[in-house]
């Protein structure tokens, strides 16, 4: 039969059931309002009668109450323990984090999920996780050619020509780094066990590893920051606190702001006793972990670097945690988010202490920059 007979033929056999058919669009929830409504559905009367339905349909058309705070109060003090060296360090990378992490609450954006697909560009996570790894190769003995051949056999660069010049670009600022580095590690590092008395019946223990004679040498793959410089800082406390006699450094090497030359700080003693700025920071550490601290990292650091150098803290701060058309702050972060609500301004957590508390955990370590 020809096509168009074909066609003419179906159009009169169905024509007519299709201009009597009436297609009702039903709702995906059984709980929605149109199916308890007389009419709404099918005539005259509702689709269901299941009660059960019609008291959900009522609730969902209520009033609804607003969102209640993350926590009501403060949870309860934990117990006051012995604390370790590497927790205290880790608290201290993320306070607001941390405070999730002290529940054992994981932060399901957290979690990554498997990526299958070949990349054709990398973000700056991404350049990162590469770079360090070239980093740390490099550090282990490993040639600057052999850490990228490495990297590039991994399949984490695009391909191609783009993939191959990424690649060399990374090599080419890991390198200088771990110049820099090796030049403050000529000798074998040490681990140090240190067993501190903070008072009050608690103690500091742990181990600070990799020491260079009398210096912790660090060095990141990162644009150097404030967060890394903490990290070199609590456990040069801690050696400070646990041999007070020797003359205890730390150097923090990583990528400057600009250009390529590899950026070093050093941070040296500081004006105030060792053990006393230890026990202040297990106090914030034990406060962090009955609420979250208005302690953003890099929002924080911004209004003590402002407040040490005479500046302007909530102007610094406010461009750290204020979110823009160009680049995220960290009021988007989902675990900041989580914590204060969304969209919140700066001026929330000023009221809730930013001030206070990163005047106590910044400015000693700046000071110590400044020896």
């Amino acid at each position: 039969m020809p096509l168009a007979e074909l066609l003419d033929t179906l159009d009169r056999t169905t024509a007519a059931p299709v201009r009597d058919t009436i297609v009702v669009k039903h709702p995906l929830q059984p709980f929605d309002t149109r199916n308890v409504i007389p009419g709404r559905l099918i005539p005259d009367e509702p689709f269901t009668f299941d009660p059960t339905v019609k008291r959900a349909a009522r609730t969902r058309e209520g009033d609804r109450a607003a969102r209640p705070p993350f926590i009501s109060g403060p949870l309860p003090a934990p117990p006051p323990e012995d604390v370790v060296l590497a927790d205290l360090s880790a608290f201290f990378r993320d306070p607001v984090k941390g405070f999730f992490r002290a529940l054992d609450y994981t932060l399901p954006w957290e979690i990554d999920g498997v990526e299958d697909a070949m990349p054709v560009d990398i973000n700056a996570l991404e350049e990162w996780t590469v770079g360090d790894r070239m980093l740390r190769d490099m550090l282990d003995g490993m040639h600057p050619d052999q850490a990228r051949d490495a990297e590039w056999r991994r399949g984490t660069l695009p391909p191609g020509r783009l993939g191959w010049r990424k690649a060399t670009e990374i090599r080419d600022r890991a390198a200088l780094l771990a110049e820099a580095a090796r030049h403050y590690r000529r000798v074998e590092p040490d681990a140090v066990d240190v067993d501190i008395d903070l008072g009050s019946g608690r103690r500091l223990t742990g181990t600070v590893s990799r020491v260079f004679e009398d210096r912790l040498v660090s060095v990141t793959y990162s644009k150097l920051d404030g967060r890394h410089l903490l990290q070199s800082w609590i456990p040069l406390l801690a050696l400070l606190a646990h041999a007070p006699g020797r003359d205890w450094s730390a150097i923090v090497i990583g990528r400057p702001k600009k250009g390529t030359d590899p950026l070093q700080e050093q941070l040296g003693r500081p004006a105030e006793g060792a053990i006393d700025l230890l026990a202040d920071l297990v106090a914030m550490y034990d406060e962090g972990r009955r609420e979250p601290l208005p302690l953003p990292v890099k929002t924080s650091y911004a209004w003590a670097e402002a407040k040490h150098t005479h500046g302007d803290p909530e102007r610094s701060a406010g461009f750290r945690w204020r979110s823009n058309d160009r680049y995220p702050g960290e009021d988007a972060e989902k675990a900041h988010e989580r914590a204060w609500g969304k969209g919140v301004w700066l001026s929330a957590l000023i009221d809730a202490g930013l001030d206070a508390y990163a005047c106590r955990l910044w400015l000693p370590m700046l000071r110590a920059l400044d020896t």
